[in-house]
Order: structure tokens, then sequence, then C-alpha cells
């Protein structure tokens, strides 16, 4: 309980301020594009960067405990990662000129460094929260988290559509705000967890499993056609805002930072009970649906009340894919180690970001915002029959079929496969 209480009480001061700095860096492409000309390669360098990051984490990660940087690495990755950021922003609030490659090369480093410091920061929550109350803590950290966000990226895009020059205090007090959130982070230590049972350590291979678990491997083809589409519109959306619709700050505040976490927030309550209801497969297909509704309305309604609307969906619609994502791979792995299941679904990250926001960038100069819309509908609903395939008939679809983990030959000796997390 000791732990526990500990634990928490850093945790959800950590959540605060990250979710603060957050609140400020929801504008980031926005500001990249519209006050330093950032080009569609700076966007998609931008939004890309993590999602490599988590790739990387799967195989090799600097912060891992065994590693020099394991050591403290809220502090060297952390605290670290946003001192360039810190420095550029106190540079340009002195009136120096910057342009937009250093400053997407400073977002992008800080971003990279805290996509790496995710699995050490669940492995924390994990193992310092007790299973019935987990789920409970880490809902009361997102809620801070989203509250700052809001309360800080409203009031932020109003001052900006008023006082351009002030953007550089802005993202100097945001890395602050990112570094105090971390240096929350560092008290926490993570306990070493129990040894898994031998008879599972042979199966921790996660390319292993998706080849042999099929229920996993359909999960993991939904995802892979939803993550394309939704990826695909990431880059589009600065660019189709700023320059078709031509929305102000104020209105991106409204309708990225206010409406959709709003909506995320207030809905995941009612997502957890449907994925408890008919299953977390079913609610992640519920969820690609409204995200296909989410293109449909931006591609339909072109004016700001279209945009909050669409943001609404959006919310809706991340509330059911993030129960599905967070627990999917979960509820597949039944009881099993569910360890390979979760660095393969973290692994293809990376893939997809790649295969999407180079796809949605060139089909936008090439083809038009309203084609990665339409794209993005088609997938989307591609991944929806594909999910309700894995999900299979009956109200319990996490009761997997196929071959257990346990039932995979042990590799050979001579096969070449990833090392085992």
């Amino acid at each position: 309980m000791v732990v526990e209480r500990f634990t928490a009480y850093h945790h959800l001061r950590a959540a605060l301020a990250l979710g603060c700095a957050q609140g400020v860096f929801t504008f980031n492409e926005y500001v990249a594009r519209r006050e330093l000309g950032a080009g569609r390669e700076h966007i998609v360098a931008l939004l890309l960067a993590p999602a490599l990051a988590q790739t990387l984490a799967t195989f090799w990660n600097p912060a891992d405990p065994g590693r020099v940087l394991g050591r403290r690495p809220f502090r060297v990755l952390g605290m670290g990662g946003q001192a360039p950021l810190a420095l550029l922003a106190l540079v340009a609030a002195l009136g120096v000129t910057i342009t937009a490659s250093p400053f997407v090369a400073a977002l992008a480093l800080a971003s990279v460094c805290g996509a790496l410091l995710i699995p050490t920061q669940g492995a924390i929550l994990s193992n310092n929260y007790p299973a019935p109350r987990r789920s409970r803590r880490f809902a009361a950290a997102v809620t801070l988290q989203a509250a700052g966000l809001v309360v800080v990226s409203v009031p932020l895009g109003y001052a900006l559509d008023r006082h351009l020059v002030a953007w550089p205090h802005a993202w100097f007090l945001g890395a602050v705000l990112a570094a105090l959130g971390y240096a929350r982070w560092g008290k926490l230590r993570r306990r070493r967890p129990p040894p898994p049972p031998a008879h599972l350590v042979a199966h921790r291979s996660p390319w292993r499993t998706l080849r042999h678990d099929r229920r996993f491997l359909v999960f993991e083809a939904a995802f892979m056609v939803y993550g394309i589409g939704f990826l695909a519109l990431q880059p589009v959306l600065p660019l189709y805002l700023l320059d078709e619709l031509h929305v102000d700050y104020t209105q991106v505040a409204l309708a990225r930072g206010a409406l959709f976490w709003i909506a995320m927030v207030v809905a995941s309550p009612f997502a957890g009970r449907l994925g408890d209801r008919f299953g977390v497969l079913r609610l992640g297909a519920l969820g690609f649906l409204l995200l296909g509704c989410f293109a449909a309305i931006l591609l339909a309604w072109r004016d700001i009340t279209g945009v909050y609307v669409a943001f609404v969906v959006f919310g809706l619609a991340m509330s059911c894919v993030n129960v599905a994502w967070n627990l999917g791979p979960i509820a597949l792995a039944q009881g099993r180690d569910p360890l390979p299941y979760l660095n393969a679904h973290i692994g293809l990250i990376g893939l997809r970001a790649l295969i999407g926001m180079v796809g949605g960038t060139w089909a936008q100069q090439k083809l038009g915002s309203a084609a990665v819309f339409q794209g993005t509908m088609v997938l989307e609903a591609i991944a929806v029959v594909t999910m309700l395939v894995a999900a299979g008939p009956g109200r319990r679809p996490w009761r997997a079929r196929g071959r257990r983990a346990e039932d995979v030959p042990p590799p050979a000796p001579e096969a070449s496969l990833p090392p085992a997390p």
C-alpha cells in the first residue's frame, strides 16, 4: 500500500505536468507550418519520429534497465530530451530568427525520447500498482492529463491568434513543464518482477507468436489496415485545416484540444463497459467505424462547424480504439504470458506509420485531400470487417481460437529469430 500511494502521488503530478505540456505541443504542426513555413516533409518527419521510436524500443531500447541510459532514463531521456527544445525556444524568444528545420528537429528529438520511455513507464505502473486498482489509477491519471491539456490549449490558442510573437515563450514553458513531469517520473523505481514460468520462456519471441497464433494474426491485420488509414490522415490534417479551411489557432484549440479530449474522456467509461459486455475486439471494430465517419464528416462538411463535429466523433472513436489497443493483445493471450503479444503489437507501429504517413502525404500532393479522406474511409471499412472476423461469433470474442502459444513448437537452434525481450 505504501508503494502504491507513493507511486500514485508522483504519477498524478507527472500526468498533470505532461498534460499541460501537451496543451502547448498540440499546436506543433500548426505553428511549424503557419509561422515557420514548414513543408510536407517537415510535418511527416515530426509525426513519424515517435512511431519509429516505439518500434525501435521493441528491438533495442537505450532506456532498458540493463543499459547505460537505463540507470536514470527519465533524467537523461526525459528531461534531457526537452533541453534542445527549451534552448531553441529561448533563443527565438530573444528575437533570433529560426527556421522550420531546427524547430522540427528539436520537437522530433523530444518526442522520440518520450516514446522510448513508454515501456519503462508501463513497467513501473504494472509492478507498483496492484491489479485490482491498476485501471482506476491509470484512468485517474489520464483524466488529469486530459484536463491539463484542455486548460492550457484553449487559452493558448486564443493568445496565439492575438500575439503571434508569444509562441517561443509558450514552447519554452511547455518544455519546462515536460521536464518537470519527467522529473516526477524519475522519483519512481521499477520493482523487479518475478521470473516467468520456465515453460513460457521458449515462446517469448513476438514474431513467432504472431505467426503461429492465427487469431492474433487477424487482429494485427485489422490494426494494420486501420493504422494505415488513420496515420495517413495525420500529416494531411494540419495542411487541410490551415491551407484549405483557413482555421485559426483558437479553432484548432477548441477542436483538437477541447472537444476531442472531452469526448474521449467522457466516453471512455462507457467504452469500457461496452468492451466488458461485447468484447474488446468488437469495440475496436466500432472505433474503426467511427474513425471512418470522422473522415467522411471532414470531407462532406467543409466548414468550422463540421470540424467541431468531426473531432467529437474522433474522440468517441479513439475512446473505443484505445480500449482495444491496450487490452486486445492481453485478452488474446488468455492468461498466457502477454509480453510477446504486446511486443509484436507495438513493434508494428513503425511499419504502418511509415506506410500511412508517407502514402497520405504523397496522395494529398498528387491527388488532393479528398482522395486521402476517401482512402481512409475505405481502409477503415476493411478494418471493421477484419476485426469482426477476428472477434468471431458469440458475445465473448476474446476466447481465442487457433493454436495456443504453449503449443507453438520451440525454435530450432539454427533458426534466425529476434532476441527474446
